[in-house]
């Protein structure tokens, strides 16, 4: 039997979804399982005392990935937004985002101990608390000229 010349490309982008969909799925079930590795979740949860409700925080977790994954690749029209709206909800996200950058930034320090291993090798005594502000400023700064310039 054969098949005709228009169902050819159609099964061809129907494999190519299906094999995105799979290595979508992949790389956020690793994204995850690197996250509950570093303890993030975890941690957070015992600074706020909120241990009962870590399933709830990796659910929303799992969630956002997947909500933003879905706005990343359908890229939504917000024009019938007002522009006032529209740089809230832009400006919200961005705030999140960046709380979760800050977050696992600090877990990535935290596991590999890069703090006080910098700070004995160049022999800083005094001032660490400077030095840790200094970081989280010139990174938010780095992040907004980012943003605003590029």
């Amino acid at each position: 039997m054969c098949l005709g010349i228009m169902t050819v490309p159609i099964i061809n982008k129907v494999i190519l979804g299906w094999v995105a969909f799979g290595a979508g799925f992949a790389v956020a079930g690793g994204f995850i399982a690197f996250i509950s590795l570093i303890g993030i979740v975890t941690r957070l949860a015992g600074l706020t005392k909120t241990a009962d409700a870590i399933p709830t925080y990796e659910n929303s977790m799992a969630l956002g990935l997947i909500f933003f994954n879905l706005v990343s690749l359908y890229q939504p029209d917000l024009q019938w937004l007002s522009y006032t709206a529209a740089l809230s909800i832009i400006n919200i996200v961005g705030l999140f985002t960046g709380i979760f950058a800050g977050c696992l930034a600090g877990a990535l320090a935290e596991v590999v101990n890069i703090i006080p291993i910098f700070s004995r090798r160049i022999k800083l005594r005094k001032g660490f608390p400077y030095m840790v502000k200094a970081a989280a400023v010139g990174k938010c700064i780095g992040c907004l000229i980012q943003f605003y310039v590029f």
